[in-house]
């Protein structure tokens, strides 16, 4: 059940995504993601549980008890990198493999007829007491390849060249505009003058403009010349 070609395939379609989009990948190594041990530890457990040797009897609780904390650390390192383009297929990917295995103590697969069914700490023939078995190993790719993927490996893989594509982008710059507020000397509301037109004598009114700059601090004076200021003494 070579399911890793799955992921395999995967890969390299992202990496031929970069070039045909016009991606770069000094970009996409340049992609920091968080808690990344999370990343390492579950693909240790994983490949060590193919390498140690355990007896059959073991399967179903202490080589289930290892692939369901692998699968724990991969979704903790997924979740804790959900906000990046991608990763929220690769978490549900990981998500629908981790429910079988649970469900089934194991993943069931299926192969063609003739070949043979071998069960594995991981992986087992499907049984007619499993559930869910829509989501198991169940899309089979015949000679030569031989293989089986569940729905959860192609959603994953879908998330790993959605990743590789958005990586490798020139991430684009949210620029916010602000109102731009009066400055903290500035007047916005309108000054008004009031004078008193009671005098009944002649009124010369000179007002500066209100758009002009002003040198002195006091405004234009107002010239008042009174109407008794004319008339000739007698």
């Amino acid at each position: 059940m070579p399911t890793v070609l799955v992921y395999v395939v995967a890969i390299l379609l992202a990496l031929l995504v970069v070039p045909l989009t016009h991606g770069r990948f000094d970009r996409l190594a340049r992609v920091r993601f968080a808690r990344p041990w999370l990343l390492f530890l579950g693909l240790a457990l994983q490949i060590g549980l193919d390498l140690l040797d355990l007896p059959p009897a073991r399967f179903e609780d202490l080589g289930i008890a290892i692939l369901l904390l692998s699968y724990v650390a991969l979704l903790a390192f997924c979740v804790s990198n959900v906000t990046m383009r991608g990763m929220e297929l690769i978490t549900l990917g990981v998500a629908l493999n981790a429910v079988v295995i649970a469900l089934n103590l194991g993943m069931p697969y299926r192969v063609a007829d003739g070949l043979p069914r071998e069960t594995t700490a991981k992986h087992r023939p499907t049984r007619p007491t499993d559930t869910a078995v829509f989501l198991s190993d169940q899309i089979t790719v015949g000679s030569p390849v031989n293989a089986a993927a569940s729905v959860g490996d192609i959603v994953l893989s879908l998330g790993i060249i959605e990743l590789a594509y958005a990586g490798s982008r020139r991430r684009r710059q949210v620029i916010r505009s602000r109102r731009r507020s009066a400055p903290p000397f500035e007047t916005t509301t309108d000054e008004h003058r009031v004078l008193d037109l009671t005098d009944t004598g002649e009124i010369d009114l000179r007002v500066a403009d209100s758009g002009a700059d002003q040198t002195a601090g006091a405004p234009a004076p107002a010239t008042t010349r009174s109407s008794a200021s004319n008339t000739r003494g007698s």
